[in-house]
């Protein structure tokens, strides 16, 4: 007996939908890595004074945020937060990864000697690499 067209199309159908949610899954996988090496590089590559910059990156889903801190460590938790949040969240939001504080963009400009190239447009030419290499899986 051999399958009623019907019954064919929503076999394909079935199997489209499957392969659209592993793409999906394995492309949010993907952001979601890009996402944690840019906090871990941008981190790393953070003038230290006595700290506070380096503590002050944040990763905001959706909507930027106006958000700083003094408390050493207190957006790594918030920002695994945020990330871990992106996993569940429908369709590809806009992803921020900042550093709110007032100095932020003169040492981005090469005012500090530690960091003289600046700390994101380095991170970005890191990334875009990474990015390209991961664009060929997916």
């Amino acid at each position: 007996m051999s399958e009623t067209p019907g019954r064919a199309s929503q076999d394909f159908a079935s199997e489209i939908d499957a392969e659209w949610l592993e793409l999906m899954g394995g492309l949010r996988d993907a952001v979601i890595y890009i996402i944690v090496e840019g906090l871990a590089k941008v981190t790393e590559k953070s003038p230290v004074d006595v700290g506070t910059f380096q503590n002050n990156w944040l990763v905001s889903i959706g909507s930027p945020s106006d958000d700083t801190t003094m408390t050493v460590g207190a957006f790594a938790a918030l920002s695994a937060e945020a990330i871990a949040g992106y996993a569940t969240v429908d369709g590809f939001p806009m992803i921020y990864l900042q550093n709110n504080l007032p100095y932020a963009l003169r040492l981005e400009n090469g005012w500090s000697k530690q960091a003289p190239g600046g700390v994101v447009a380095m991170t970005v030419a890191e990334l875009e690499m990474i990015w390209s290499g991961m664009e060929a899986r997916l």
